[in-house]
């Protein structure tokens, strides 16, 4: 949908009053200069004599006085023009014009004024008077839109614009990019050249850079700073870095693996091949992506229109991940990640706000589920890290590493040829046409709304859009829900929301001297500038000349249809391109994009909200399909539970297996852990149709019963190794139910749930005290942390809040007598459970009654550190709990 009719016409006056001021501005100010003060040429030049005798007699005529008068204001015409022509200049060229010192600077801003108004009258008339096949390459439709870019000397590179990168070679060898937060020179290096042992060369070639006011030189690889500024040099055949085809690091070791072909050899003056990173590299930590998610290469410099890339995996036997749901959804890593942070956030702050121990001894009220399609894809997600083998990270890992991730400027938009398409974020137009067009902007706003959180990305839409988008959802609810959402009422406020943001972005950049977005950003990470996102209905000549200058101010549109301006997409049902027009085209043609159908999206939609609104539960779920049923609390075993079991089940932790103290970590198969995992929550047996509905619900029913006996092979062959003993069964099948053998394995989950069970049915507190004691020894860890299954997830929150409540009841039975065991009873919850705001004013309670005032500080602050990582903060009940404990004590 274009512009209101009144909208352009306003354009057009404003752009009829600059050119009216230019024209007199060349035209009346000299005439009405030469007609009051004459010409400023003099007909000769004056003597030494005559300029002394006029400058030593008394001005009494006021002759010296208007002469000077008239050649400063001829002087500030003839500036006055030079700065105007150098804006026209500077906007037909598609270049900025470097900023002027302070006192000319107010002159240059009403130069640049006036030339971006008056385009607005050629931007605009078009439209006016009738359609046109290609809106204007260079139309600006704010006045600030053309703000300049410092002009930095020799010692830095300035991104050629949109227009002129075409035709700028890479030849000077090198290229410049702003060091971000969390950046090494090793990780740099391995990004650009698959190997980090190259990082001196990018060394070497920075250190004599200029860098921003305020940032030292590069002097010391271990020691690099957000918003410095480094050159990465080309390698020796000449191919841009950011080019290149190499393979990535292996996901276990981090070594780099051998270079793919095209990658030069180190020469004389690089690191020798063993050469260590420099120490300001970070130690390996858990990352929120999984260990075969491809590493995408770094993005083009800013203010540079780059081609859309195809990035390997980092291993050639690693496909990039995708998840395929029966429903016919298909999403990609970056918003399956999203989803299991939303979910991992929404259930941490439930558990800061629950309270232990006053509902003993029932059992504790059931953690919500999430929704069907975002448990599936959060699933998926997780079990990428159980196929390498590698720690799945818990809830608090994927939260914490979710704080450190950077704004999004780079869009995957799925998968072609085994390798992930993805296309640079800002100054990103993209119509979408076709029956599968709209699952794909649905899939692209799911992401965007996913990574919206703490000002990364905006997502505007003007509510027809979001109506097709997100039909089922309550928008006025979920605009409140989701602050990175902007829902306008028509497309032309759209707009005008997005030129608002612009303008505002211009004076920001132009005061602090940044060239563009990203690097403000790095220079501030306090100024809250998320990358804005527009998906509009029809494509409009406003709309494209804002993209225009979308690479400098982090704007991206998409058009829910054909845009002969930008690239245009034509999509399949199953969300392939089968033609592709515009500057992407060749890359994106034939790739099979990320979609996600309307019943899913409101499902991931829910999630999403909930995770940063905890205190909104989700709407009810349906009950869990009748094959998987709740865990069932173990009986009481008979006397054979005892130490003398020639095997050992560890599912209070990894699942893992004992035989005769010796650890068993060979041999055992991924589905034998998740069975004996299951077994375990089933002492007394389940049918052959529940196991596999909870081990393999989306596999065919007919191939499951041999996936089981596979896995009962397994087990029953490790152990019978490990032991020596050829008879033993393990897993007895007996009345058509499967179970643990209880005389021969030993499983420490039952040990736990036989304290509690004794201390529920403890005859006074005396005996409930001695019974629940036991219990901080027992719960070592939660449940199976290596699977991924629901039922898994169900029972590790079922069994942390049932033993967390046991802890906290056994607390408020002895804290009368013994106030130091409980202290120490309730740490030990804390250990469980390190954001539970109700535990940390329990302890204060303890600590403040025992006369530890510096304690009750520190439990504070240890508690206002741990809810940090949630990007929150204690509730004022806490504080004002502080405030009275230290003034009572």
């Amino acid at each position: 949908m274009t512009r209101p009719r009144t909208a352009r016409a306003a354009d057009v006056w404003r752009g009829l009053g600059a050119l009216t001021a230019l024209v007199l501005l060349f035209v009346a100010v000299p005439v009405g200069l030469y007609v009051v003060g004459g010409s400023p040429i003099p007909n000769g030049l004056p003597t030494w004599s005559q300029v002394s005798g006029v400058l030593m007699r008394p001005d009494t005529d006021h002759s010296l006085f208007l002469g000077a008068v008239r050649l400063i204001g001829w002087a500030a015409w003839l500036l006055l023009v030079v700065i105007v022509i150098a804006e026209v200049i500077g906007y037909l060229a598609g270049r900025p014009v470097p900023r002027l010192p302070g006192p000319a600077r107010p002159m240059q801003y009403l130069a640049r004024d006036l030339v971006a108004m008056a385009a607005l009258l050629f931007g605009t008339t078009a439209t006016l008077t009738g359609p046109s096949t290609t809106p204007a390459a260079h139309a600006v439709p704010i006045a600030a839109a053309q703000t300049s870019v410092p002009s930095t000397g020799s010692a830095q590179e300035t991104a050629p614009s949109p227009a002129t990168s075409a035709a700028q070679p890479e030849g000077k060898g090198w290229r410049t990019r702003v060091i971000k937060r969390g950046d090494t020179l090793w990780s740099i290096a391995r990004r650009e050249y698959g190997a980090g042992r190259l990082y001196p060369r990018i060394f070497r070639a920075s250190k004599n850079l200029d860098q921003p006011q305020g940032l030292p030189k590069l002097t010391d690889p271990d020691h690099i700073r957000p918003g410095q500024r480094i050159r990465i040099p080309h390698p020796a055949d000449g191919t841009p870095p950011h080019q290149r085809n190499v393979q990535r690091t292996t996901p276990t070791t981090g070594q780099p693996q051998e270079q793919a072909t095209g990658v030069a050899s180190p020469t004389p003056t690089d690191p020798a091949p063993d050469a260590v990173p420099p120490t300001q590299a970070p130690s390996p930590q858990r990352s929120s992506h999984p260990p075969s998610t491809p590493v995408t290469s770094p993005p083009a410099d800013h203010g540079q229109t780059s081609a859309p890339q195809r990035v390997d995996s980092e291993r050639n036997d690693a496909p990039p991940f995708t998840a395929t749901l029966s429903t016919g959804t298909h999403v990609g890593i970056g918003l399956a990640t999203a989803i299991s942070i939303a979910i991992a956030a929404a259930r941490l702050q439930r558990r800061r706000r629950r309270t232990y121990g006053d509902t003993w001894p029932n059992q504790p009220a059931p953690e919500p589920v999430p929704p069907a399609a975002a448990a599936k894809v959060r699933k998926a997600h997780l079990d990428t890290y159980a196929d390498q083998n590698e720690p799945i990270p818990t809830d608090t890992e994927l939260v914490e590493q979710d704080l450190a991730t950077p704004a999004p400027d780079r869009l995957t938009l799925g998968v072609r040829d085994g390798h992930e398409v993805t296309v640079p974020l800002a100054g990103l137009g993209l119509g979408l046409d076709g029956p599968g067009a709209l699952n794909v902007a649905r899939a692209i706003a799911t992401e965007l709304l996913a990574k919206s959180h703490r000002d990364r990305a905006t997502l505007i839409i003007p509510e027809q859009v979001a109506k097709a988008l997100f039909p089922k959802a309550d928008l006025t609810a979920l605009a409140s829900a989701k602050p990175g959402l902007v829902i306008t009422p028509t497309p032309a406020a759209a707009i005008t929301h997005l030129e608002t943001e612009t303008i505002h972005r211009a004076r920001l950049l132009d005061n602090a001297d940044q060239p563009n977005v990203a690097a403000l950003r790095a220079a501030d990470p306090s100024e809250p500038l998320p990358t804005l996102v527009v998906i509009t209905p029809e494509p409009s000549h406003a709309l494209h000349a804002l993209i225009q200058l979308g690479s400098r101010y982090a704007i991206a549109a998409i058009v829910l249809g054909p845009w002969p301006a930008a690239t245009t997409l034509h999509i399949t049902d199953d969300g392939t391109t089968t033609q592709a027009q515009g500057p992407h085209a060749d890359a994106l043609t034939g790739t099979r994009l990320f979609k996600v159908t309307e019943p899913d999206a409101h499902d991931l939609l829910r999630t999403l909200c909930t995770a940063h609104s905890p205190d909104d539960e989700p709407a009810p779920i349906p009950a869990p399909r009748a094959a998987e049923p709740t865990p069932s609390t173990p009986a009481t075993p008979g006397p054979a539970q005892t130490d003398e079991h020639p095997v050992k089940l560890h599912v209070l932790g990894p699942v893992r297996l004992e035989a005769a103290s010796v650890p068993i970590n060979t041999g055992l198969r991924r589905s034998a852990r998740e069975l004996l995992a299951y077994l375990a929550l089933h002492p007394n047996g389940a049918t052959r149709e529940q196991v596999t509905a909870a081990l393999w619900p989306d596999r065919d029913p007919e191939t499951t019963p041999m996936a089981l006996h596979t896995a009962i092979n397994n087990i029953r062959k490790v152990l019978r190794q490990a032991i020596g003993l050829r008879e033993p069964m393990f897993v007895i099948h007996a009345s058509a139910r499967y179970r643990l053998d209880p005389h021969l394995i030993d499983v420490d989950l039952w040990r736990l749930e036989t304290t509690l069970a004794e201390a529920r049915q403890a005859a006074d507190d005396t005996d409930r005290i001695h019974a629940l004691q036991p219990v901080a020894t027992l719960y070592t860890a939660d449940f199976a942390t290596d699977l991924t299954h629901d039922w898994a997830e169900a029972h590790r929150e079922h069994l942390r809040r049932t033993a967390i409540d046991a802890l906290a009841h056994l607390a408020g039975l002895t804290q009368t007598d013994h106030p130091d065991q409980a202290l120490a009873i309730l740490e030990q919850a804390l250990n469980h459970d390190p954001y539970s705001e109700p535990l940390y004013q329990s302890v204060m309670r303890l600590q403040a009654q025992l006369g530890r005032s510096d304690a009750v500080r520190r439990t504070y602050q240890l508690l206002a550190t741990r809810l940090a990582a949630l990007d929150a903060e204690p509730d004022d009940q806490t504080h004002q709990l502080l405030d009275a404990l230290l003034h009572r004590s």
